[in-house]
């Protein structure tokens, strides 16, 4: 056995605790933001959830901002191109525009995790420089999934003239229904919100004729 190999084997139980200890504090801030909101998510009140010290939370996390941009990265890893939301290429269009749109909601935007992710956007507003920085998160990843989406959909890129407009379109609906999930919503209103979104996805990437005022004019 080489040496190196030795040592990764070696850190292996100290890493499986640091990440551990982790995993605890980001579910402690996250269930004080789903129920008591961005105030009572304190470093001292994730700390007390997490079972572990103030002084171990600030090691892992050496300031609130940092753990609530550690967050941020938390709720939306899903759309990353290794996440849960993306359906395969070769499925076709109406079935990889249901299959994306209920794997988003089931994995990311009807999550609790996005409620409490919504507590600290509101919340950080406040904090200028922690708004700031997640707002800069958010532009970066928001182009990052919408390359993503026209890359699964290359139908919209080759036949909707606003194709970046259309992947903006499918996460500002998934992003207003979660927001909704705050408040009490029937399920048939959710499923005819998607159903609807599958439909635009669908027509944007199916090829239309031009505008009969726009062909030339038949000779007799």
């Amino acid at each position: 056995m080489t040496t190196s190999a030795t040592q990764r084997r070696a850190r292996t139980p100290q890493t499986e605790r640091v990440e551990t200890t982790q995993r605890k504090i980001i579910d402690s801030a996250l269930t004080l933001l789903r129920e008591g909101g961005f105030k009572s998510a304190t470093l001292q009140a994730i700390a007390r959830g997490a079972d572990v010290s103030l002084g171990a939370l600030q090691h892992h996390f050496e300031s609130r901002d940092a753990l609530m941009e550690r967050l941020v990265i938390e709720v939306m890893e899903p759309l990353s191109d290794q996440g849960t939301v993306w359906p395969d290429k070769a499925l076709p269009m109406r079935e990889r525009a249901q299959t994306f749109v209920t794997l988003a909601w089931n994995n990311i935007f009807g999550a609790a995790n996005y409620q409490a992710a919504w507590s600290m956007f509101f919340g950080c507003k406040a904090s200028p420089t922690l708004f700031g920085r997640v707002d800069a998160r958010r532009v970066l990843v928001d182009h990052m999934f919408y390359a993503r989406f026209l890359d699964v959909f290359p139908e919209v890129q080759a036949h909707h003239p606003h194709p970046q407009g259309v992947a903006a379109m499918a996460f500002a609906t998934l992003r207003g229904a979660g927001v909704l999930e705050l408040f009490s919503v029937e399920a048939q209103e959710r499923q005819c919100t998607f159903s609807a979104l599958v439909e635009a996805i669908v027509d944007a990437g199916t090829p239309r004729l031009r505008d009969s005022t726009h062909l030339p004019l038949s000779r007799p």
